[in-house]
């Protein structure tokens, strides 16, 4: 009894563990997300609409991304929403949280391949704009976004890992407990002595005989004698005169 109590207290102590160390998983990837999310609101500043300085920047934009910002950054805020959405959940599912980090890793491939933000003098004026407008250099926006977006995708895979490690564990467990019981029913079948192994008892042999004539049956005693060797004339005769019992006795 000692055993397994003392078995199942570091099982509880190891699932807690476990339970721990994928809540802090969480928590880092949810970091990277909002680093990740912080950094790409610098496409989007509401401080600047209606300047010039945003004109120029809309144009850079265009360049960059091949889309007109308005349209590119609506999609992305709602890819990256349901990132997060997918993310937060408490339950961690791996299919579930790659897919949605796909759709904005891949929104941004254009931008990513692009070697426009490169020394160029044709494009001075979109490095302008675009500095002028997220306070970045474009090379340095386009490292930080690579970094985000790595630092994302390997806190997905590292919580996938403790997932499935503590699934592990689970699994593990719950085959010790089927275990437990199989082996706690084979002592107590042990203990129980089946009744078929018991020792039959004596069966009480009756030699009282029932001598009882039933209708039709012949007598079978033999005739009794006198003294002169002739047959017993009264044994005969009540034989033949002597009604039978009504009621058959165990005599």
């Amino acid at each position: 009894m000692e055993t397994k109590d003392t078995l199942s207290s570091c099982s509880n102590s190891e699932e807690q563990q476990m339970q721990q160390i994928q809540d802090k998983s969480k928590e880092s990837c949810m970091v990277s997300f909002r680093q990740l999310h912080s950094h790409l609101k610098l496409l989007s500043n509401n401080d600047l609409k209606g300047t010039q300085t945003e004109s120029g920047f809309k144009r850079a934009f265009a360049t960059l991304f091949g889309q007109d910002v308005e349209t590119f950054t609506g999609t992305m805020f709602l890819n990256v929403d349901q990132l997060e959405n997918q993310l937060d959940k408490e339950e961690f599912q791996e299919i579930g949280s790659m897919a949605a980090f796909k759709v904005p890793e891949t929104q941004f491939q254009m931008f990513i391949k692009s070697q426009i933000y490169l020394d160029d003098e044709y494009v001075v004026m979109t490095r302008y704009y675009f500095l002028q407008y997220t306070q970045l250099e474009i090379p340095e926006f386009y490292d930080t976004l690579i970094h985000h977006i790595e630092s994302v995708k390997k806190s997905i895979d590292k919580r996938e890992q403790h997932k499935r490690e503590y699934d592990s564990r689970v699994i593990d467990r719950q085959m010790q407990i089927i275990k437990e019981k199989i082996d706690t029913s084979k002592a107590l079948d042990a203990n129980i002595r089946p009744i078929y192994d018991e020792e039959p008892m004596v069966k009480v042999q009756t030699t009282t005989k029932i001598n009882v004539f039933a209708p039709g049956q012949q007598h079978t005693e033999q005739p009794e004698f006198n003294n002169e060797g002739e047959v017993d004339q009264n044994a005969e005769q009540c034989h033949d005169t002597c009604p039978l019992p009504a009621k058959l006795t165990d005599n």
